[in-house]
């Protein structure tokens, strides 16, 4: 079986992502049907952690389609993912606990990030190619940003707008199915 191929265009490049359905099965349906319902149809990328994460998704674009929680499918849930951090995998964000978001994910920047991140958040892909592109948002001039509605977070932004402007998803003739969502957020 090949593995679903993601490109992930943004407004200066392409950035190809391999996806792992073996390791989690409901977090790759999740992304490839945000794909396909173009959830990630020209959004602002708003948050950069440089050495640690690039989160082309996050806050769940103020769009109410987005906003769904999925059973987070990771070791601290009691579900075994043998895809382990480093530069370049692909994982979902959630709490960290039990739940992933079904719309939200993240690109890790080191190596260095698997102690915060392995058995935490559903690693679902791996960068396969085009990380110079995320490395050039990586180094991008930040603004730290409160978040609408998260006022007393901050996150960092780049200064000059970036963005996710398409995703698509070659799935080699592969049906996958709509995910199963744990909750749609209030």
């Amino acid at each position: 079986m090949k593995h679903p191929i993601a490109k992930i265009h943004t407004g200066k490049g392409v950035i190809t992502v391999e996806l792992y359905p073996e390791y989690a099965p409901n977090t790759v349906n999740s992304f490839i049907w945000a794909a396909k319902e173009n959830m990630y149809e020209n959004r602002l990328i708003k948050r950069v952690v440089p050495g640690f994460v690039l989160q082309p998704s996050y806050c769940f674009f103020d769009d109410k389609r987005c906003d769904y929680m999925l059973e987070g499918e990771f070791e601290a849930n009691g579900i075994k993912n043998e895809l382990k951090f480093a530069k370049g995998i692909v994982a979902m964000a959630g709490n960290g606990s039990d739940e992933a978001h079904g719309c939200e994910f993240f690109i890790t920047l080191a190596d260095e990030a698997a102690e915060r991140l392995n058995g935490k958040y559903a690693a679902f892909g791996k960068v396969i190619d085009g990380y110079e592109e995320v490395e050039r948002i990586e180094n991008v001039e930040l603004q730290e940003v409160s978040p609408k509605g998260m006022e007393k977070a901050k996150v960092k932004q780049p200064v000059v707008d970036e963005f996710m402007v398409h995703v698509e998803v070659e799935t080699f003739g592969v049906d996958y199915p709509k995910p199963n969502i744990k909750y749609w957020v209030d």
